[in-house]
């Protein structure tokens, strides 16, 4: 298990919230005859006195069941983030899935980003998967959008409605795609019992956030509002030409009263102060660059050294190093940092602490590497 300290929290499967005590009495409680109190003591002594062991029972499981429940609706109200997958790509790797996650507020559920294993992810943490209701990408690597096909199927087969798939330009393409080479599926998932399910076709809605400057409101609902502002995640030029530069964006969620800033792929930019502004929960890739160039020099032997730094460069400059992590969480005064799309796997880091030692010197809230199926309440 790892260490801890104060600051550095390393996520857990499961996190509850310690509920607020009750606020102190006030004066005017004391205004109360003290001979009254005393009286009501004695009462409520001599009651509990003469309960029978069952009724003390009764009386207890009743509260306890009472605290659940408000527990509950409070998480329900509030909204809950899992990180479904914390793993960078684009390969995949045995200790974590791609990067995924799912923002659940009630009955329904929202998915950021979908890489490779959302479904399993999903299984895994009890979520079903009829009730997802939209699909927010951050831009489109693989370890971003790979099984954006196979929940799009599955939303077909066992969903109801339409799904919306949100993300910057291409991600129409990559709908329309997809509704076109599933075809082959769909047609051999006939029902042999009940009516025709909408096609798929019928069932997906793309929505293109483009690249807007500041942050700016892509979709809204009964739950949660969402704005998109778009981040430069493509700073290194390409070696070959390109009809155009593609795109990435940023998320900035509200939901119960909190704020939630999702950051799938970005390099450094004030853009991200802007969408993470007092943000109760912000989320965001890490990479390690030291770690990094040890792990290239041991795969990449007799290769030249400027091909490693070519590499080291581009994760520099297209990702989000630890200092400037924390340069970001300070300015924007958010509450708690969750690291998620670790590159590489802290499994695979020598002291995990290269995460957020960086950050540490410049933020002074709390930071969390989240594991896979890591469940947090803004």
């Amino acid at each position: 298990m790892w260490p801890e300290r104060p600051g550095l929290v390393v996520g857990r499967n499961l996190l509850v919230n310690t509920p607020t005590p009750d606020p102190p009495i006030g004066n005017e409680e004391l205004l109360i005859p003290r001979t009254m109190i005393l009286k009501r003591t004695f009462i409520l002594i001599h009651w509990a006195l003469g309960m029978s062991l069952v009724h003390k029972i009764a009386l207890l499981v009743g509260a306890l069941v009472c605290s659940v429940a408000n527990t509950k609706a409070q998480e329900n109200a509030l909204g809950q983030w899992v990180t479904l997958g914390t793993s960078g790509g684009p390969p995949v790797h045995v200790e974590r899935s791609q990067i995924a996650n799912a923002l659940v507020v009630g009955d329904a559920i929202y998915l950021f980003d979908a890489g490779d294993g959302v479904r399993r992810q999903m299984a895994f943490a009890g979520l079903p998967e009829a009730r997802i209701k939209a699909i927010f990408l951050s831009h489109h690597h693989p370890d971003h959008n790979a099984d954006v096909g196979p929940v799009m199927i599955s939303h077909q087969t066992f969903g109801s409605g339409v799904m919306s798939v949100i993300g910057p330009e291409g991600t129409s393409t990559l709908v329309a795609g997809l509704v076109q080479a599933n075809q082959p599926t769909e047609l051999a998932s006939f029902p042999t019992g009940g009516p025709k399910r909408p096609s798929v076709a019928q069932s997906v809605h793309a929505i293109e956030t483009g690249s807007p400057a500041v942050p700016v409101v892509v979709f809204r609902d009964e739950n949660i509002e969402v704005e998109a502002i778009g981040v430069p995640h493509f700073q290194v030029a390409p070696s070959v030409a390109l009809p155009r530069m593609p795109q990435a964006v940023a998320y900035r969620i509200r939901v119960g009263g909190k704020i939630i800033a999702y950051s799938g792929d970005s390099g450094p930019t004030d853009q991200l102060v802007a969408v993470a502004r007092d943000a109760d929960l912000f989320v965001t890739e890490v990479v390690e660059p030291a770690a990094i160039a040890r792990q290239l020099s041991a795969l990449m032997v007799g290769a030249p050294a400027a091909a490693r730094e070519s590499i080291i460069n581009g994760m520099t400059h297209n990702h989000l190093v630890p200092g400037e992590i924390g340069r970001i969480a300070q300015a924007a005064k958010v509450k708690k940092v969750v690291l998620t799309h670790f590159v590489p796997s802290p499994e695979a880091v020598d002291n995990i602490e290269n995460f957020t030692r960086d950050i540490h010197r410049q933020f002074n809230g709390d930071v969390v590497l989240a594991n896979d199926l890591d469940r947090f309440t803004p």
